[in-house]
Order: structure tokens, then sequence, then C-alpha cells
């Protein structure tokens, strides 16, 4: 009987002890928003407003609750938000050098944020637990947020990513790809009136925004109440999801509600699939959504929601930035690299070379390139010091990076930063 039962696959290497908040005074948040991000911003007093599309006054919040989602696109985003925050010594919520963040009632100690702040980001690997969250970014000062993908991209990118495809390409030898996915989808558990799978290729999505946690609370539900219940928590949770599909558009609209400028969403391509594209039927694609069941209600629910973000900030004005942003990162990643010459990269990847001017003067497409889980390191041991400026100690690993950090801070403080 599996009514109301859920069961998930363990994430690699995560954590298995939780921890409990730490008892820290905090009063306002460290960054301090001292000039308009955009030519359209107003300040009220300590509040930070925008003009909507119909003279809508929409106020900016100063913070990010980011929750990671699998094979979405979020290393690349981590990344961002890390150069960020170096540049601006913000705080991160964080396990001590951990990649993965394991929040409940009784969790593994944080990283404590500098003496009289407040954590301002949030964006590590985890399952979402709002009844905490909220105690460490208050909603009334953080925006929430979170991105998801179209759900047959999404497993595609899982179905490779975590092994799958291999073992089925070692069973069945030179099949297609449908006859891979249709294999591996045979043996796999079929959703019922009651419940589906949930995996790192299964509704990852759901897994990571907290669904078994609330599902399970809703007993012997069907699975179509679940999910109806689930989209409309994570509705009225999110302040904003992003579309993994519509990446550019997305980071435009998440620089209007958090107050950022052009200059502090600018990304790097730096991980490309060197595996050759291949396409699916329509058929297996029908299946996947199928299994996919609850990630893809997810996924129409606010790839839905996300058109009204576009008429509540303005379609002309998003679309304009968008062009603009664009041909601003594409001259970035330019410079940043060789594109005639390519390097092997983990995860069966490949990527462009670092020109010398991305190794020498503008750091920040070293910093960019590198894998986020060695930046959470180094992020830990700027923010142990309690002071951002305080040099990075040790000589192997992430502790090379001493000088990378040091020249984005320096470049930005000098209102040098090229980026």
């Amino acid at each position: 009987n599996d009514k109301g039962k859920e069961t998930t696959e363990k994430f690699p290497d995560s954590p298995s002890v939780r921890i409990s908040i730490g008892e820290s005074s905090v009063s306002e948040a460290s960054e301090d928003i001292t000039s308009s991000p955009t030519p359209t911003s107003t300040e009220t007093g300590q509040q930070l407003q925008i003009k909507g599309e119909n003279s809508e006054q929409i106020s900016i919040k100063k913070n990010l609750m980011f929750v990671k989602t699998h094979k979405c696109g979020t290393s690349t985003l981590v990344d961002v938000f890390y150069l960020r925050g170096v540049r601006k010594k913000l705080n991160f919520v964080l396990h001590p050098y951990k990649h993965q963040l394991s929040l409940g009632q009784n969790h593994r100690p944080l990283t404590p944020p500098r003496p009289g702040t407040v954590y301002n980001m949030q964006c590590q690997h985890g399952t979402f637990r709002p009844d905490v969250e909220h105690q460490i970014m208050p909603k009334e000062t953080s925006l929430y947020s979170t991105i998801v993908r179209s759900p047959v991209s999404q497993f595609k990118s899982a179905f490779s990513f975590f092994g799958v495809e291999g073992k089925m390409r070692k069973k069945y030898g030179n099949a297609s790809i449908d006859e891979l996915i249709g294999h591996f989808l045979d043996t796999s558990n079929k959703p019922t009136e009651y419940r589906a799978s949930l995996g790192l290729v299964f509704n990852s999505v759901a897994r990571d925004l907290g669904w078994s946690t609330f599902a399970n609370k809703m007993g012997s539900a069907t699975l179509k109440e679940k999910i109806d219940a689930f989209v409309k928590h994570l509705d009225n949770e999110m302040d904003f999801v992003m579309i993994t599909d519509r990446m550019d558009e997305s980071l435009i609209i998440l620089k209007e509600y958090l107050g950022w400028n052009m200059t502090d969403i600018v990304y790097l391509n730096r991980m490309v699939s060197s595996k050759p594209k291949v396409t699916m039927s329509e058929e297996t694609k029908a299946r996947i959504l199928k299994y996919h069941v609850i990630d893809a209600h997810i996924f129409d629910h606010f790839n839905a929601s996300f058109e009204r973000h576009l008429d509540r900030l303005g379609r002309e004005k998003v679309a304009s930035q968008v062009k603009e942003f664009q041909e601003m990162r594409e001259a970035f990643e330019n410079k940043c690299f060789d594109k005639s010459t390519t390097v092997k990269g983990p995860y069966n990847s490949i990527s462009w070379k670092i020109t010398d001017y991305g190794k020498n003067e503008n750091v920040a497409c070293t910093f960019l390139q590198t894998r986020d889980v060695i930046l959470t390191k180094v992020i830990t041991e700027l923010q142990l010091s309690q002071d951002y400026t305080v040099p990075i100690q040790g000589s192997n690993g992430p502790f090379t990076m001493q000088d990378i950090v040091s020249k984005i801070q320096r470049d930005y403080n000098n209102n040098e930063d090229p980026v």
C-alpha cells in the first residue's frame, strides 16, 4: 500500500546530521544600497522601490533566498551570486566548508554573519524548509526565489549527468536515446493515483523544493491533490521563480526586484557538454512527462506566472534590457575566452581556454569559471575571518585564489571593475 508514502534517493555526499541555528543577535543587513540601481527607482525612507509598467511602485528587497535546484543551470547562477558577495562583502547562509545546506530544527552550525549584520544571501543545494528559512532570512527583507526548467530538458540533462545513460549504454550498446530512455522507464516505478517516484532523475525539482515533507503531511490524499496543494504552497512562498529556458529574461527580472546593476548578473558559459546533441521522439517526451509529473506541473504553473512578471515590469523594458545585457555578456565572454581552443572539464564537459586578459587583467573571468564547490570554501574562509579583506591562508586548493579575491575587491572599490 503506497498511499501517502513518499520515498527519496539520497543526495551524493549529503550531510546526514541536522543542526540548529546559532543563537546570534543581529541587526541590519550588511549591504548598503547607496545609489539607485535604475533611473526609475525612488527611495522612500528605508525602502527602495522601482516603478512598474502601470506606475505600480514595486518594493525592492535587499537580500536573496535562492533554492538551488538540480540540473537547472544553478551552478552558473551561484558563481554569479558569489562574485557579487565577494565584491560587496556579503554574508551567505552556509555550513563551514560544506557545499550542501541541511536545515532543520536541529541543524549544523552555520557560518556566522559578520558582527552586527544579517545574512544577505542563500544559494546552496538543500531541501527548502520554509519554517526554518523564515527565521534565517525574513521574507520582509528577502526575495524568495528559485529556478525551474522544462521537464523534458531537465530530465535529459539528469539522465546523462548522473550516469543513468552510461549504465543503459553498457547494457544495450548502440541503442538510440529513445530506446535507452524507454528501457529505463520500463524498469522504473510508474506513478500511481497516490504517488510518483522522487530522486535525482525523476521530480528532483519537487524534492529540492520540499515535496516529501509537504506530501507526507497530506496523508492519504491523491497525487493530484498533493500536487495542486504543493504548487499553491510554492506560489505563496516564492516571490519570483526563474526559468532556465529563459535565463537572460529571468536575470533581468531578478535584477530589477533586487535593485542590482547589469554588471551584477553577468555570467559565463563555463561548462559545455562534450556530447553531441540528440533528439528524442515526441512519444518518448510524452512518456517522460508521465513519470516527471510533479516537476511538469510545477514548471507549467511558474512558466505561466513568468508572463505576469513580464507584464508587471513592462515587456518592452525587459526586452530592451535583455538586448543590452546579451551584448554586454557576449563582449565580456569573448574577452575572457579563446573560443578557438577548448580544454577538458569535469563531468564529461569541455570549456574554452581562458585568455591572458581573463587570468590577469580581469580576474572575474577566472572566478566565474571556477566550480562553485571550490568557491564555497573560499566564501567560507572569507566569512569566518569576519573581515572580507583578510588574506585567505594556505597554499593549496581554493586558497590559491587569494590574489584573485583581493584584486576583485580592489577593482570594485576603486570603480575599476570592468564587469
